[in-house]
């Protein structure tokens, strides 16, 4: 190899070598963010979406925050604001949400927002049945079905569908 191109070669090396030094160096100092995307904010964003969704398909103009945790008494609830104007909170566990496929996510959803439609408008009426009467709405009964399903596979115990959905048409 001649001796310019060896002496280019090496000057390229160089060059290439100095500006990974420099991008390594802001990166340590905070001058460049190079982060992935936060899992549990793109969950967040997720569900906060199908609550978005559906909260229109529903007619329910309150807003609704999402928050995502490691345990949740419940497994997954809603919980009116105690100061007017603020939002609904809707809570659910990570490992529960976990287990929920796309239409079981609608339908988790929906029931929980069937109880802030019905604490908007009758708010001293709450009942599951009546929460999911306001969910069927938007999703199946079936969907409904196999979100119970997956709870109490979820907390180890069983129930009766017909009290929380009704019979079956």
């Amino acid at each position: 190899m001649p001796s310019r191109t060896r002496a280019f070669h090496t000057l390229t090396s160089i060059a290439v070598s100095a500006l990974g030094v420099c991008i390594v160096s802001m990166c340590l100092r905070g001058a460049v963010a190079v982060t992935a995307a936060d899992p549990a904010a793109v969950l967040v964003d997720r569900v906060q979406l199908v609550v978005d969704r559906l909260r229109g398909r529903l007619g329910i103009s309150e807003s609704v925050d999402v928050s995502i945790q490691p345990q949740v008494a419940l497994v997954a609830f809603v919980e009116a604001p105690i100061d007017r104007g603020k939002p609904f909170r809707l809570a659910i566990e990570d490992r529960f949400l976990e287990r929920l496929n796309d239409d079981e996510l609608d339908a988790a959803v929906a029931h929980e927002l069937g109880h802030v439609w019905v604490f908007t408008h009758s708010p001293y009426v709450q009942t599951e049945r009546l929460a999911n009467q306001i969910a069927m709405r938007v999703v199946t009964r079936d969907s409904l079905v196999r979100v119970y399903h997956q709870l109490w596979e979820h907390r180890g115990s069983t129930g009766n569908l017909e009290v929380f959905l009704g019979p079956p048409r």
